[in-house]
């Protein structure tokens, strides 16, 4: 018996998830050079630059946001939360809370180093949640 091919609209109709990770790793030899590199990296992986990456993913993918939760963290890193949805125009605003189940992008980052071994790391925790 020959399956039927279904004919998908929207990016709801079935779960589909992209989870991914992002490495970096620098061998600085002085206390300077690993304050330079984890500076580089608050820098270039801000809270603000990471909500701009993530808004211009949610366009790729065709979805409105909804929601942006953004934080910086002392003495570093940076998470990122947006809440999507297909149509913008058809969610009523009590109905986004619901949406977090359905649709959503997160970024978190962990910038380290080892002060005795001159190792700085990155790695950023990125998901596409639809």
């Amino acid at each position: 018996m020959k399956l039927r091919k279904l004919k998908l609209y929207g990016f709801n109709n079935l779960t589909k998830t992209l989870s991914f990770n992002m490495y970096d790793i620098c061998y600085a030899r002085t206390e300077e050079e690993r304050r330079k590199y984890i500076a580089y990296i608050d820098e270039e992986y801000s809270a603000p630059r990471l909500t701009d990456i993530l808004t211009e993913v949610a366009g790729i993918v065709g979805a409105d946001i909804l929601n942006i939760a953004q934080q910086d963290y002392d003495p570093q890193g940076a998470s990122v939360t947006m809440l999507i949805a297909e149509d913008h125009a058809k969610c009523d605003k009590t109905d986004i809370a619901a949406h977090l189940d359905k649709s959503h992008i997160t970024v978190h980052t962990y910038p380290e180093s080892h002060p005795q071994r001159g190792i700085c790391t990155f790695r950023a925790d990125i998901d596409v949640s639809t």
